[in-house]
């Protein structure tokens, strides 16, 4: 299934209230939102025909909901500092705010994926265990990997300008999510139920909208501190997306919603570590 945005029978509003839905764990109306559980990433969607828009169709306004994360963990990161927080407390708070937002949606992802292609032996068993809500150690190490790196990143670029985190951390949560678009392109759907089934497919047009939304949203943050290497970082987040992508095409076959969970963990964590090299070196 093909969507895109110019579709007639939703608006931007509808799109954008359906994506802060999946994203977030605001509390948005029922029949807007997508009928899911909020521990499993691989919920279903509306299909088309429904009386609401798709989620591929709403998946360019996936970079805005991206900068409204971010900016509230900036915010926290902002006030602590201001308070007088030491950079590393008040990089991690403003993660903690960060992930309390969105539920820990990503981080389950990420877990899953671990857990998934560190203990099964073939895709059937794989996907099996990224089924299961329980968290296993690969889970554990690769989420504490994941975190640790994004906060010690955060921390050295606080101790140098409060104002350089708190745009790699907006620019990091926009990016990342503007990168479910093309892995969905790219990549087949690894099972036949589950988010990759429900979501369809973003058109082009979609996903070159998100896209070119992010790098002005992230150009917009990241512009003062980093200058033009605002081009290395984001590419940065692009290959490490590209990265989860192909290890989900070698162990799965393609993508499921943990796929695009555990990208956005991994463009994330690049984009912050991309940031503290190119601006701090």
């Amino acid at each position: 299934m093909d969507a895109n945005t110019d579709d007639p029978k939703f608006s931007a509003r509808a799109q954008l209230r359906l994506a802060t839905a999946f994203l977030t764990r605001l509390p948005i109306e029922k029949s807007d939102a997508p009928e899911s559980e909020p521990s499993d990433t691989d919920a279903e969607f509306p299909e088309a025909g429904d009386a609401r828009p798709t989620l591929a169709a709403s998946i360019w306004l996936f970079p805005l909901v991206g900068f409204g994360i971010g900016g509230v963990g900036a915010i926290v990161l902002g006030l602590l500092a201001w308070t007088g927080v030491p950079a590393p407390v008040a990089a991690t708070l403003g993660v903690a705010a960060m992930i309390w937002l969105t539920g820990a949606l990503h981080e389950d992802g990420l877990a899953d994926i671990a857990d998934g292609f560190g203990g099964g032996r073939d895709k059937a068993a794989k996907l099996r265990i990224m089924r299961d809500s329980r968290i296993g150690t690969y889970g554990v190490v690769a989420v504490a990997i994941v975190l640790i790196t994004r906060i010690a990143a955060l921390a050295a670029l606080a101790d140098w300008s409060i104002g350089a985190a708190a745009g790699a951390m907006i620019a990091g949560a926009t990016w990342s999510r503007a990168l479910f678009a093309p892995t969905m392109r790219w990549l087949d759907k690894a099972r036949e139920d589950g988010l990759g089934a429900g979501a369809g497919t973003p058109g082009e047009g979609t996903s070159w909208l998100g896209m070119l939304l992010a790098a002005a949203l992230s150009l917009l943050v990241l512009l003062t501190p980093a200058g033009f290497g605002v081009i290395l970082i984001l590419a940065a987040g692009g290959l490490a997306a590209f990265l989860v992508g192909w290890i989900a095409l070698k162990q799965i076959g393609g993508y499921t919603g943990d796929t695009l969970g555990a990208a956005q963990q991994a463009a994330d964590a690049a984009v912050l570590v991309a940031a503290s090299a190119i601006i701090l070196g």
